[in-house]
């Protein structure tokens, strides 16, 4: 069982440094927001360069990537640093929907993460003496609120951008 994780995480890491499309678009959805717009204002958002735009952090930088069917993906750098850490528990996606006016922000529950849960209730209700495994969960608990922070990060960015580049309609007074 631990050949099948530790290959499920090469596996996860491999796909993610190759920013995969169909890895970003699918899984189980942590996190799921939807930001109405207009059709004008859709028109005119650009999502280029959104990592500019979001507050400096002490945790590793999130970077975008385009994906070939125009969407943005975005997780954590692989870049080492010397801040704090922790396990990076999302993948995310931005996507704007034409058809339904809107921009929506996915992030995506880590594979590695999703099994090593799983496997950890069975092995500690078959030998209980292994109850301190369950550190891990109390680390992705933790670890699942600061992806949560970072994740209402990107969607405020998403959000401003829509607000700062549609131009504001001026509304003449009545004379």
């Amino acid at each position: 069982m631990a050949i099948a994780l530790i290959a499920l995480l090469l596996i996860e890491l491999l796909l993610l440094a190759l920013w995969a499309p169909f890895f970003f678009r699918t899984g189980i959805a942590l996190f799921n927001q939807r930001i109405a717009a207009t059709p004008a204002e859709l028109a005119q958002l650009s999502l280029a360069g959104l990592e500019h735009d979001l507050p400096p952090d002490t945790w590793l930088c999130l970077v975008f990537r385009a994906l070939p069917d125009g969407s943005i993906a975005f997780r954590e750098s692989f870049v080492p640093s010397v801040g704090r850490r922790y396990f990076p528990l999302m993948r995310g996606r931005v996507m704007i929907d034409a058809r339904r006016r809107e921009v929506r922000v996915i992030g995506l529950c880590s594979w590695f993460a999703l099994g090593l849960t799983l496997m950890l209730v069975p092995v500690i209700l078959v030998r209980p003496a292994a109850w301190p495994m369950l550190v891990a969960l109390v680390l992705f608990y933790i670890g699942y609120f600061i992806q949560r922070r970072r994740y209402v990060e990107v969607v405020e960015a998403v959000r401003a951008r829509l607000r700062s580049e549609f131009p504001k309609r001026l509304v003449a007074a009545p004379q």
